[in-house]
C-alpha cells in the first residue's frame, strides 16, 4: 500500500487528491481539497503570471504539502496546466515554487492533459464512443473518444476566464457579444477538422458539475450525484440563456450557481453552447473523473489502456475498500443471475436490468461495515453515495433499493424518488429484491452449500431443483419463508426439492 498526492495547478483552481493505493490495483480517495486561485486571471500585458496570483498559489502549495507530511504521503505529483504552460516567466514561477515549497511541477502539454481526461472517461464510463469537453480556466480539451480508444485530440487556448473576458470586451449588447465570441468559438472548432456529428457528449470540470448543480435545482432532482448526471441539450441551452440574461451582479443569486464561479459561467455556457450547436449534440453526462483520476489511473493500471469492464472495476474496487465478504457475495450473485436467466419468461425484464441485480447482489450485505442492524438500509446508502461507475444513476437508484429489499417483503420508495422511478422500474425492484431474497436465503450458511438451482416452470408453479454438497433444509425453509412474495410479484406459487 502507498499513499499518493496530486497537486493540479489549474487556471482557475488548485487542487490536491490524496489517494491511497493498494497492491490488488484498488484505490480510495481519503482527502480532497480545492482552492479558488484564479492563476489564469489579470495576466500581465508582457504575458507574465500576476505577483499577487503567484504569491496566493505558492501559498496554498505550501498549505498542500504541510497537509501531504502530516497525512505521510509516499510520493505527491504536481501538474500544472495552460496558465503556467503559455506563462513568460513559467521558469521564474517554477524555480520559486521549488524553492518555498519543495515540490517539483511537471508542465503538462495540451495532449498530455487531454490524454489524461480521455483515461480518466474510459475508466468511469460505459460507452465505447463519445466526444469528450474538458474545459478550465485557460484551456479547452477536445477528444473524440471511439471504441474507448482515443480518435482524435485536441487542447484549444481558452476557456472560462479567457472567453468571459473576451464577452466583456466585445461590443454591443449581451447578444452581439454572445453572437461575436460564439462566431470565434466555432470557427476555432471547424479549424479541427476532426470534431464528430451527433455524438454524447462527456463534460469535465468544474463549469460542468456547476451547471448540473444548477439544473438539478430547476427540475428539483432527487440525488447529490454529479457523475453520470445526465443533461439534454435543451436543458443546458436554457441554463445558458438564463445566465445570458441575468445581470453579472445578480449571477451569483441563480440557485445552484457557486459564487466562486458566478463571474466566469457565462464563458463556460458560450462554449459548451458553441460546441453543442457545431457538433450537432443532444445528449450531456457529467464526469465526476477529470485530470486528477485520469492520473490515479495510470499509477495503478501502468500501461494506458483502460480497464476491461468499469462496472467490475468499480465493484471490486469498492468490495475492497469496505471489506466485504467476497465469497458469500459473489455466490449470492451467482445465484442471482442464475435465477434471472432462468426466470426470464417469468419476471419479463429486459437484460439490461441484470446490471442493476448484479449491483446489488454483491453490495446486499455492505452496509454490516457500518452496523449489522438495518444493515439493508445503510447498503442502501452505501450503493448511492460510494461512486459505483458502470451504470446510470436510475440504475444505481434501482441498485439500492433491491439491495435494501432483502430483509423485507416489499420496500417502500421514498416520494422524492419518484420522480427517477416510476412504476415499470419500481415493479423492476420488487421482482430483483424477491429474486435477492431468494439467492441470500439459498446461501444463508455462507458456505456455497446450494451449488447450482434449477427452475422448472409450469403454469402455475415454479419449482427449484437444489444441487447441494448436504442436506439443505435450511436453505429450503429459509427460501419458502419467500413465497409469499414470489407469489406476488410473479404469479406462481414456489416449490422446493
Amino acid at each position: 500500500m502507498r499513499i499518493l498526492g496530486i497537486i493540479d495547478i489549474g487556471s482557475n483552481s488548485m487542487r490536491l487528491v490524496i489517494v491511497q493505493l493498494t497492491d490488488d490495483n484498488s484505490y480510495r480517495i481519503i482527502d480532497d481539497v480545492k482552492h479558488s486561485v484564479r492563476l489564469g486571471k489579470d495576466i500581465l500585458p508582457n504575458g507574465n503570471l500576476h505577483p499577487i496570483r503567484m504569491q496566493r498559489a505558492i501559498e496554498t502549495l505550501q498549505f498542500y504539502k504541510t497537509l501531504c507530511d502530516a497525512i505521510q504521503t509516499d510520493q505527491i505529483i504536481v501538474v500544472a496546466t495552460e496558465a503556467i504552460r503559455k506563462a513568460a516567466n513559467q521558469k521564474e514561477f517554477l524555480e520559486l515554487v521549488y524553492s518555498l515549497t519543495g515540490l517539483a511541477v511537471r508542465v503538462l502539454e495540451g495532449e498530455e492533459e487531454a490524454y489524461y481526461d480521455y483515461f480518466s472517461v474510459a475508466n468511469a464510463f460505459a460507452m465505447s464512443e463519445n466526444l469528450i469537453m474538458d474545459i478550465g480556466g485557460a484551456s479547452t480539451e477536445l477528444i473524440w473518444m471511439k471504441d474507448r480508444k482515443v480518435r482524435n485530440m485536441a487542447s484549444l487556448p481558452f476557456g472560462t476566464i479567457s472567453i468571459t473576458e473576451q464577452l466583456n470586451q466585445a461590443a454591443g449588447n449581451i447578444y452581439e457579444k454572445e453572437q461575436t465570441v460564439t462566431n470565434s468559438l466555432i470557427h476555432s472548432f471547424h479549424q479541427l477538422g476532426w470534431l464528430p456529428h451527433g455524438k454524447t457528449l462527456i463534460g469535465i470540470g468544474g463549469s460542468f458539475r456547476n451547471i448540473a448543480k444548477i439544473d438539478k435545482k430547476r427540475c428539483v432532482y432527487p440525488l447529490e450525484l454529479s457523475h453520470n448526471y445526465y443533461l439534454p441539450s435543451e436543458r443546458l441551452q436554457d441554463i445558458h440563456q438564463l445566465i445570458m440574461t441575468t445581470p453579472a451582479g445578480r449571477r451569483k443569486d441563480i440557485r445552484g450557481l457557486s459564487s466562486e464561479r458566478a463571474d466566469i459561467i457565462w464563458g463556460a455556457t458560450t462554449a459548451i453552447n458553441a460546441l453543442l450547436m457545431y457538433c450537432g449534440i443532444s445528449d450531456i453526462y457529467i464526469s465526476g473523473y477529470g485530470l486528477r483520476e485520469g492520473i490515479i489511473y495510470e499509477e495503478i493500471l501502468g500501461a494506458l489502456h483502460p480497464v476491461e469492464d468499469v462496472l467490475d472495476y468499480s465493484i471490486n474496487n469498492l468490495m475492497s475498500n469496505i471489506g466485504l465478504n467476497k465469497k458469500h457475495a459473489f455466490h449470492v450473485w451467482q445465484l442471482s443471475r442464475s435465477l434471472f436467466e432462468q426466470l426470464g419468461s417469468v419476471h419479463e425484464l429486459n437484460a439490461s436490468t441484470v446490471n442493476v441485480l448484479k449491483t446489488a447482489a454483491l453490495f446486499h450485505d455492505s452496509g454490516i461495515s457500518i452496523s449489522y442492524y438495518d444493515h439493508h438500509l445503510h447498503s442502501f446508502y452505501i450503493i448511492l453515495n460510494s461512486q459505483i461507475n458502470g451504470i446510470s444513476q436510475q440504475e444505481l437508484l434501482m441498485a439500492a433499493y433491491t439491495a435494501a429489499s432483502h430483509r423485507k417483503n416489499k420496500v417502500k420508495i421514498d416520494p422524492d424518488h419518484k420522480g427517477l422511478l416510476r412504476e415499470q422500474e419500481i415493479n423492476t425492484i420488487r421482482k430483483l429484491g424477491v429474486i435477492l431474497r431468494i439467492s441470500e436465503s439459498l446461501d444463508r450458511q455462507m458456505n456455497d452449500n446450494i451449488s447450482a438451482v434449477a427452475c422448472l416452470i409450469e403454469q402455475e408453479v415454479v419449482t427449484l431443483k437444489l444441487t447441494s454438497n448436504s442436506t439443505h433444509e435450511l436453505e429450503a425453509k429459509e427460501t419458502m419463508e419467500i413465497s409469499a412474495a414470489f407469489l406476488r410479484e410473479f404469479g406462481r406459487r414456489l416449490h422446493i426439492i
